[in-house]
């Protein structure tokens, strides 16, 4: 009996496997199910965390369709000289032609704009060109982020079409991306027609701005040449005097002539006199000197009067006569500054310069997988740990609960 007690006990090998075969089977196999369920919550885990990657590699590798981009370059110009710089555009400002950089961003703005797509709606089959059975669901239209509507439609060519500026060459890059490569081209071709158009109408109010200013102020001179010469010919016709001025001339010398001649009958008055008093002919000299003294006073009122006077009407008609001159001179500037606005309307004509393409290109260079897949891993991978660093910190600082 002890010796029996004492190989029992000598061998707990032996009575753990006794003891395991009277054991149910459940519970021995719980340990290695509780480690099974741990390593597929951590798989589970590791999918969910990872699932922006999964899905970006999934779509790009195996759904999106290829995208064809059809580039042209062009720039928007104008024949006003400025500063010289370097390289191309240096080339352009030697052959008189300068670049326009506030047009240039107009024709950028008209680009994006929705005018731009109802115009090419008309054109061409847009609905059609970015809808094509070789497009996949989320890149074609309509698709989940764009309805069919035309603002949708706004939205949605903003992400096919481009436009890059180069600041040191002036030079602008029209990209447009298509699932087919003359697709691509066709609408790359016809935008850079309606932004030849957009520049044509630039043009036209350049000239009408430049020019209706300057033509009002010619209008408004030759009104007033006009009307000066209007008031001159209505004194002329109310004062029955062709030049005052000259009317006075002959009064002065009038009044000249009779001063001598009553100097003379008075002299001859006083030779009378002296000689015979009583002689018969000095009541007819003095009859005519006061005729004389008379004649003057009447002349030399028709001078001096203030209200009818020639020197007043000589004023008034000198005045009338100024204003004549000066309307004229108005004119003849007003002419002049018409002239050079026609002429710096023509300087400040714009042009829309194709410099390359549009392309028909042979590969599609969009979507680009590799790169748009690693940038979805990178941001996956950085979201990762700053919720690991999030967590990390939580368990760190969490209180420790302890068990009585």
């Amino acid at each position: 009996m002890l010796g029996t007690i004492m190989r029992t006990a000598a061998s707990p090998a032996r009575i753990a496997q006794r003891l395991g075969d009277r054991l149910p089977s459940r519970l021995l196999a719980g340990p290695s199910l509780a480690a099974s369920a741990q390593r597929a919550r951590k798989w589970l885990l590791g999918l969910v965390l990872l699932l922006p990657t999964i899905l970006a590699g999934v779509y790009f590798g195996l759904i999106a369709a290829d995208r064809y981009v059809s580039e042209a370059h062009f720039v928007v110009r104008s024949a006003t000289r400025s500063s010289v710089g370097s390289g191309f555009a240096a080339f352009l400002q030697m052959a008189g032609i300068s670049r326009s950089q506030d047009d240039t961003f107009a024709v950028h703005d008209f680009i994006g704009s929705r005018d731009a797509v109802a115009q090419l709606m008309e054109k061409l089959p847009l609905a059609e060109i970015y809808g094509r059975p070789e497009a996949d669901r989320l890149s074609s239209y309509p698709n989940l982020f764009h309805g069919a509507t035309i603002e949708e439609f706004h939205k949605y060519l903003k992400s096919r079409i481009t436009v890059i500026y180069n600041a040191n060459t002036g030079i602008s890059a029209l990209q447009v991306e298509a699932f087919r490569a003359d697709d691509a081209a066709k609408v790359a071709d016809v935008l850079l027609g309606l932004s030849e158009r957009i520049i044509n109408k630039m043009n036209v109010r350049i000239r009408e701005d430049s020019v209706r200013f300057a033509s009002d102020e010619v209008r408004r001179a030759e009104e007033r040449t006009v009307a000066a010469q209007l008031a001159i010919t209505d004194f002329r016709n109310r004062e029955v005097i062709l030049d005052p001025g000259r009317s006075s001339v002959h009064v002065v010398e009038l009044i000249a002539r009779l001063s001598a001649e009553l100097s003379n009958v008075t002299a001859l008055i006083a030779e009378v006199t002296a000689s015979s008093p009583s002689s018969p002919q000095l009541p007819p000299l003095e009859r005519r000197a006061a005729a004389m003294r008379s004649q003057i006073a009447i002349e030399r009122a028709r001078i001096t009067d203030a209200s009818d006077g020639l020197a007043q009407k000589i004023a008034l008609f000198e005045h009338l006569t100024l204003e004549r001159e000066f309307a004229n001179r108005s004119l003849g500037a007003a002419i002049t500054a018409l002239d050079g606005a026609r002429s710096e309307a023509r300087r400040q004509q714009l042009y829309l310069e194709r410099i390359a393409g549009p392309s028909t290109p042979d590969d599609a260079l969009m979507p680009r997988r590799l790169a748009t897949v690693a940038a979805v891993f990178a941001i996956n991978a950085v979201l990762i740990m700053i919720a690991w660093l999030f967590m990390a910190g939580l368990r760190t600082h969490a209180p420790k609960v302890t068990r009585g």
